[in-house]
């Protein structure tokens, strides 16, 4: 009887585990590094409806790791959302991944800028901590491989972003 009492709780522990990985869909997701590729995920965009990176398969994806409590977030999504509107007919995508705000915050932001890209919700910053995001404003760069080709922790100037982001798109 006691082993069967262990076994139970051990499934039930194993089950806990599933299901909170993949809620997010990161159970693959390792913290990204240059040269690999980043595994799958799923998120819920403003609307509610679920975006996946595999969505944007042999696009130049750059994902950002974003707050509304951020400055330095708050200041760079202009040059974000100027830089996506020049090259999005280039197969690039910006995929803005909020840290934690309520839906209604991020949507006023997202409104009140005019943001062109998806911005998609990680409520508990769940799949931030699983690609190894801990600061922000982070970008992660995926080449039309699904690789990383760069990490960006801090804001992107319009200068950095064209230096490192468009040679690659002719890639």
């Amino acid at each position: 009887m006691r082993t069967l009492m262990l076994l139970a709780g051990g499934l039930l522990v194993v089950a806990a585990l599933v299901i909170g990985f993949t809620r997010n869909g990161s159970a693959s997701l390792a913290p990204a590094q240059i040269g690999q590729p980043l595994g799958n995920f799923t998120l819920q965009n403003l609307d509610g409806a679920p975006v996946s990176l595999a969505d944007y398969s042999g696009r130049m994806v750059l994902i950002n790791a974003w707050a509304t409590w951020c400055p330095p977030c708050r200041a760079e999504m202009p040059a974000l959302n100027d830089y996506y509107q020049a090259h999005k007919n280039q197969g690039f995508v910006i995929l803005a991944i909020n840290a934690g705000d309520a839906q209604s915050q991020a949507a006023a932001f997202a409104q009140q800028l005019g943001l062109a890209f998806p911005v998609l919700l990680d409520p508990d910053t769940r799949l931030l901590d699983s690609l190894g995001i801990h600061s922000f404003p982070t970008s992660i760069l995926l080449g039309r491989d699904g690789r990383v080709k760069a990490i960006h922790v801090g804001m992107f100037s319009p200068q950095e972003l064209d230096a490192e982001v468009t040679p690659l798109l002719a890639q």
